[in-house]
């Protein structure tokens, strides 16, 4: 029985609020990624993965350096949880290249949650989704918890992620049901 948080990094631990603070202080980034998170926003997610276990899937876009480089990064700034694994790419490198960026793409990480789920996630008992965009699949929503980019991640979110990791099948009933929709 496995536990996984579905997390993204922009606007959910990398935001607006701390990137403000760096760049008044003059503070570069030093670990060739971006600014440091922001430090309570990573508080709710260490209550998170210390009251759930929930191991952590990135669906974020930094999970194109590679798996391996996340890892790399969550050990070097000592964040909490295990990164365990990234979602697949739905979107193709030629897709991205014709499409209309200011037109956001439909339901791209949903479709990539909902893949790695129906490739990887035979184990997964309750799962959540942390992310500042509303690009999810209908059938995900009851899991999902969207953070407002200026300062990420609050005891709020926090709370609501607990609840569904602890509580899924009140919160969105059985796990089946929310794979196969």
């Amino acid at each position: 029985m496995r536990k996984i948080l579905f997390l993204d990094i922009d606007g959910v631990l990398n935001t607006e609020r701390q990137h403000d603070y760096c760049v008044e202080r003059g503070i570069a980034p030093v670990d060739g990624f971006s600014y440091s998170f922001d430090p309570e926003a990573v508080a709710n997610l260490t209550r998170i993965v210390e009251q759930t276990g929930a191991d952590i899937v990135l669906s974020s876009s930094w999970k194109y350096w590679g798996l391996s480089a996340m890892q790399n990064m969550w050990a070097n700034r000592g964040l909490p949880g295990k990164i365990i694994d990234i979602t697949p790419d739905t979107v193709s490198d030629d897709m991205l290249l014709s499409v209309d960026l200011d037109m956001m793409l439909p339901a791209v990480k949903g479709s990539e949650i909902k893949e790695w789920l129906a490739i990887s996630g035979s184990q997964v008992t309750r799962y959540a989704i942390l992310d500042d965009q509303f690009d999810m699949l209908p059938e995900q929503q009851p899991n999902f918890v969207q953070t407002d980019p200026r300062v990420g991640i609050t005891g709020e979110d926090a709370n609501s992620v607990i609840a569904i990791l602890t509580d899924m099948a009140t919160v969105a009933g059985p796990m089946e049901q929310n794979i196969n929709r």
